[in-house]
């Protein structure tokens, strides 16, 4: 086999871990995001580093990490990937981070543990080990079996096609020297199959990473429009099916616009009816005191005509005394009367105060009245615009009660 052919067909075995690369990339951004600043490490994998140029110049590509600071320079974005994580429990990469702590830089673990695929940057690194396990079959076997996948067509899968290598192997093992030019000429056909299902291949791939660009933007921007209320989206509902008969969404329309008014109606009636009780029992006590001054001036003409009979008595006792000056239970009945007419007076002029103020509560407390009905209008028109709809035209304030 000429050396262009090893080359091309050793490359064709790689063309799967390209293409699963490019899937991976795609689908990098269905990581969990980061929600809370100084959440907990969770444990390194090569799919939180990336290929780019390396500053070196002994390489094209090197693996850095997809978080931090570097997820301002690529396309692909950070895919919640953290700057720390949990490095492995087993393994070549747990032996070289052996004397490391328990959380390691993803920096250091992109480099030891990772390694770039394809001649693309902003494509998910692969695990060294990974990657080693998955290495080509030497090219004597894979020139082997290159007539039994030329007759059996593209293989479903590279492990079914390293499969059927494998068993045409034994077979062609027993071919003498002579048949080199043949195995060669069907070495060249099957590349050239393989191209194709290569090519294929990157085309679904490249498509896959295409729709999961597309499903993880499109679930993004979804977000926004998962926030508006369910009323808004029925009504949008109606407008839509509205469109396939204008006539009859007029009409849904305007039945539910009714019944958002009466129901707002309802609700300023019902906000108003809290002010109006408060009047009612308002006016109920202006009425009491209304009352009790009544009574309070009543008592007062009570003691004020008391006095006046014992000012009689007293002017009757006055007179007894002028024929009789030494009768001293004429003295003594003269002193209980003028005590009586002082203490009367003095009664009197006391309910006829507390009646005044009594009166004065009751007006006092009937003028707020105007307030309650302001207040009372006030909480109704509140009421009926905060429970109507959107674009809604509030109808008339409803007669209060």
């Amino acid at each position: 086999m000429s050396p262009s052919c090893f080359f091309f067909v050793h490359s064709l075995l790689l063309l799967p871990l390209f293409s699963q690369a490019y899937l991976r990339a795609g689908s990098g951004a269905g990581l969990k995001v980061q929600q809370e600043t100084g959440r907990a490490a969770e444990a390194c994998t090569c799919d939180c580093c990336l290929s780019e140029v390396a500053k070196s110049f002994h390489s094209k590509l090197a693996c850095v990490p997809r978080g931090g600071s570097t997820s301002l320079l690529t396309e692909v974005g950070d895919g919640g990937c953290q700057t720390l994580c949990l490095k492995p429990n087993e393994g070549k990469v747990a032996e070289f981070f052996a004397d490391s702590g328990r959380e390691v830089d993803y920096s250091r673990f992109c480099m030891a543990a990772c390694q770039p695929m394809g001649s693309s940057k902003d494509l998910l690194c692969a695990d060294k080990e990974e990657a080693a396990e998955q290495a080509p079959a030497p090219v004597v076997a894979l020139v082997a079996s290159a007539p039994a996948a030329a007759a059996s067509g593209l293989a479903s899968s590279p492990a079914a096609a390293e499969s059927g290598i494998a068993a045409d192997l034994a077979r062609r093992t027993h071919l003498d020297a002579s048949g080199t030019g043949e195995e060669e000429r069907v070495a060249e056909q099957l590349a050239e199959a393989a191209v194709l299902q290569a090519a294929n291949r990157a085309t679904q791939a490249k498509q896959a990473a295409a729709l999961s660009k597309y499903a993880y933007e499109k679930l993004a921007h979804s977000r926004n429009e998962a926030a508006e209320a369910a009323g808004q989206a029925a009504l949008e509902n109606v407008i839509i099916d509205a469109r396939k008969d204008a006539g009859e969404a007029a009409q849904i329309r305007l039945g539910w616009e009714e019944t958002a008014r009466a129901h707002a109606a309802q609700k300023a009636l019902v906000a108003a009816a809290v002010y109006k009780n408060a009047k009612v029992k308002s006016l109920s006590i202006a009425d009491a005191w209304q009352q009790s001054a009544a009574d309070l001036l009543k008592v007062g003409k009570q003691y004020e005509e008391y006095s006046t009979r014992q000012q009689m008595g007293e002017r009757e006792i006055k007179k007894q005394l002028l024929a009789d000056a030494s009768n001293s239970e004429l003295v003594a009945k003269l002193h209980a009367a003028e005590v009586a007419v002082e203490h009367g007076m003095a009664a009197a002029k006391k309910y006829v105060k507390q009646a005044n103020a009594a009166k004065d509560e009751a007006a006092r407390i009937r003028a707020n009245g105007a307030w309650y009905d302001q207040a009372e209008a006030a909480a109704a028109a509140h009421a009926m615009y905060a429970d109507l709809p959107k674009g809604v035209m509030p109808p008339p304030l409803p007669p209060l009660p």
